[in-house]
């Protein structure tokens, strides 16, 4: 059998183990909760057992929530900690490589194509021989975004979820509120609790849907589309994205269900004298299944750090 690498997608509610092949695709597909392991390499273990060892393997690529520190990523949102030089030494020394897990989508954005994605608003998403430098925005358990420079040759990750967004107009949430205190599950439940909504045991997916028979869902649907689509733009500033922005994440996936697009985007492209340059950008929902770990398996290892 050819040699493949081990991809594992680690955030802070899933981590996602696979393996794939030198043209990306995946199999033996696995997802555990974080919260069922004490750490990382406990789920590693669960996935060699549940591979069976695969010796095969001749690298591995892992994407972690949270900065690269050296060989190290300690995760944002748990007490995981992913550290590259430890599960080299259990694999045999094999090669692994060590990425914010933002850089893994934005490793996937130069190869998807229309199929894989659901366009947000007028412009469709540039097709791929004519690609610039492209976004990817996860909004789930965080907020994080990465971008794709090149074509995809060279990934650029962010820790733009942790930027201040400073107070937010019809709300109580104080001025340090930062962009993943609202575009995160658990931002909007803390926003729609801000607004006089129900209990804070209730998922983000169920404040979106009750939005059409509930007022205090409504309004945090209204404001949760306003900074989305606000931020969103900023970072494509900030990154010269020309080529697109493109959304992931359950609730991100959730709230494009149900959001006014039209809403988003003018707020996307209310930026001014660039006003005109932001309506020729595409914006995005990443609906292809793994693409985190789709976009592990074509990384080329040489981007190691």
């Amino acid at each position: 059998m050819s040699a493949r690498r081990l991809v594992a997608d680690v955030g802070g509610t899933n981590v996602r183990f696979a393996l794939a092949d030198a043209w990306g695709n995946l199999d033996r597909v696995k997802i555990f909760l974080t919260a069922d392991f004490p750490t990382f390499l406990d789920a590693f273990d669960a996935y060699r057992t549940y591979t069976g060892g695969s010796k095969e393997v001749n690298a591995a690529v892992i994407a972690a929530a949270g900065p690269v520190d050296g060989n190290i990523v300690k995760l944002t949102n748990n007490e995981w900690v992913v550290d590259r030089m430890k599960l080299s030494a259990l694999m045999g020394d094999v090669p692994v490589l060590l990425v914010n897990d933002l850089e893994a989508v934005a490793a996937s954005l130069s190869h998807l194509t229309g199929d894989d994605l659901t366009t947000l608003g007028p412009v469709a998403p540039v097709p791929p021989p004519h690609r610039r430098t492209m976004l990817a925005v996860n909004v789930g358990t965080g907020f994080g975004a990465a971008s794709a420079i090149r074509s995809g040759l060279a990934t650029c990750p962010s820790e733009a979820g942790h930027m201040t967004l400073g107070p937010v107009e019809g709300t109580t949430l104080p001025a340090d509120t930062s962009v993943e205190d609202v575009l995160s599950g658990a931002g909007l439940v803390r926003l729609y609790r801000s607004l006089g909504g129900g209990p804070d045991s209730r998922p983000a997916s169920d404040i979106f849907a009750l939005a059409a028979t509930d007022a205090a869902a409504a309004r945090a649907l209204d404001i949760f589309t306003t900074v989305l689509g606000r931020v969103a733009g900023n970072l494509a500033l900030a990154t010269c994205a020309w080529s697109g922005v493109y959304l992931c994440g359950s609730v991100a996936t959730a709230w494009a269900g149900v959001a006014d697009i039209g809403q988003f985007r003018a707020e996307f492209i209310r930026k001014g004298p660039m006003r005109s340059r932001m309506q020729n950008v595409p914006t995005a929902l990443i609906r292809r299944d793994n693409a985190a770990l789709f976009g592990l398996a074509v990384l080329p290892m040489s981007l190691g750090r």
